[in-house]
């Protein structure tokens, strides 16, 4: 069942793409199918030829199938206001390797599970042609050619296929997750290049503001930032450009209402062509919010309870979980005559083991989540830089003292109960326990 699926979700896609292109090219419908069967069949052509894909050859398929999506988009730049070259392009890098992975991964899945393999493929490759047959009979009645110029074209079909998620057999993430991770390492690779040719940079003679200021640069915040950048500038481009589209001449015409009547045509023109732009413009904010959560996923562990015996607090750096240098926080918890007390322990990008109340000066005490490089307030969402913790202040975790023995952090309790009750008052924080 899962070729029919795959299958059915790929051969969909595909449909959307032609659809789109033969609604608004109507009268080269007949090439652009006929064009579009014979991508798909030389993409499966090439994948029979040379099965199994692996190595290099895999991942340069992949790699080319995540990033003709962005070239698409990027090219409609350049694309002219009705050049049909640009969009016979975009069914080349659209179809092509996505049909050569799922040619791929239907082979992959026949020798895993049996020849049956192939009948549910089909089945899924006849539902789709048979969804795409229907969608040609409704085309003359969308009438497309009145929403979309060519470079408005490439947007769309970009955004397809990142909706679409397309063919991620072999990868579980989205096509932007790939995309970041891709910027990441180029950026990762450019600053090391940097770093390399700054004079003493190893040995610790420049400051160490230069030294945040590239890992900052090089961070997968920034790597999201390019990767929104790149995706979010044709839209937004395009619109703008259609927004500066001149007004039709009206001095030749004499009579008010013909004039009226131009300068509504002219507006309902920019109304039909800028609302697939600004619905594409959507689509990847939406999904760039998303890519941003899978790279930087909540994470807010249930507190560790520890024995509250003695005068002092014991907390292990390595347990279970992992150990403290993987750069995720830890939560812990003890009871003292009635009163529940929380901590956070945790490993700063320097190296530096912190222990902190999970709670702040200011808000009320309902603790801190994990995102990426920061921690995050529960009650207000102010990001705390990871640098940061242990310094007091502001909506900073309450630092408590520690020194380390070993493998263990230790607090003394005396410590802990005074500066929570300085703070957060005897008894603040039990209202607060989940």
């Amino acid at each position: 069942m899962t070729s029919l699926f795959i299958t059915l979700r790929e051969t969909l896609e595909f449909s959307l793409i032609l659809l789109l292109l033969t609604g608004v090219y109507k009268e080269h419908k007949k090439a652009l199918i006929t064009s579009a069967l014979l991508v798909i069949t030389a993409g499966v052509f090439t994948t029979s030829i040379s099965y199994p894909i692996s190595g290099p050859l895999e991942k340069t398929f992949i790699d080319f199938m995540y990033y003709s999506f962005l070239m698409i988009l990027l090219l409609s730049l350049v694309s002219g206001r009705e050049t049909f070259i640009f969009p016979v392009i975009c069914v080349v890098l659209a179809l092509f390797f996505p049909s050569a992975q799922l040619a791929s991964v239907i082979m992959e899945e026949a020798y895993l599970k049996g020849g049956f393999t192939y009948i549910y493929s089909f089945t899924g490759l006849l539902a789709g042609a048979f969804i795409f047959s229907l969608g040609l009979r409704c085309l003359p009645w969308l009438a497309l050619r009145r929403f979309f110029r060519a470079d408005g074209i490439m947007v769309i079909i970009a955004v397809i296929c990142f909706l679409f998620g397309g063919l991620n057999e072999f990868d579980d993430s989205s096509f932007i997750t790939a995309l970041q991770r891709g910027s990441h390492k180029l950026l990762s690779s450019f600053f090391a290049f940097i770093r390399e040719l700054v004079p003493g940079i190893d040995e610790g003679s420049v400051p160490s503001a230069l030294n945040n200021i590239f890992s900052y640069l090089s961070s997968e915040r920034v790597a999201m930032a390019f990767t929104a950048l790149l995706l979010l500038m044709p839209p937004v481009f395009l619109f703008i450009k259609l927004l500066f589209t001149p007004e039709p001449s009206t001095d030749s015409i004499g009579i008010k209402a013909e004039k009226r009547k131009r300068i509504s045509v002219y507006i309902d023109e920019l109304i039909r062509k800028g609302t697939p732009l600004l619905m594409a413009l959507l689509v990847i904010i939406v999904l760039m919010h998303a890519a941003n959560l899978a790279v930087n996923p909540r994470y807010d562990p249930e507190p560790f309870p520890l024995s509250a015996e003695g005068e002092t607090v014991t907390i292990p750096l390595t347990d279970k979980y992992g150990d403290i240098s993987d750069g995720r926080i830890r939560k812990f918890s003890f009871r003292q005559r009635g009163e529940i007390y929380r901590l956070i322990v945790m490993m700063r990008p320097d190296g530096e083991v912190v222990a902190m109340l999970d709670a702040c000066e200011i808000c009320p005490p309902t603790g801190y989540l994990q995102r990426g490089e920061y921690l995050i307030c529960k009650y207000c969402s102010t990001p705390i830089a990871l640098q940061s913790l242990g310094e007091p202040g502001g909506c900073n975790p309450i630092p408590v003292i520690s020194r380390l023995e070993g493998d263990n952090l230790i607090l003394l309790k005396d410590d802990i109960v005074r500066i929570h009750n300085k703070w957060l008052g005897a008894g603040g924080e039990e209202t607060h326990i989940h």
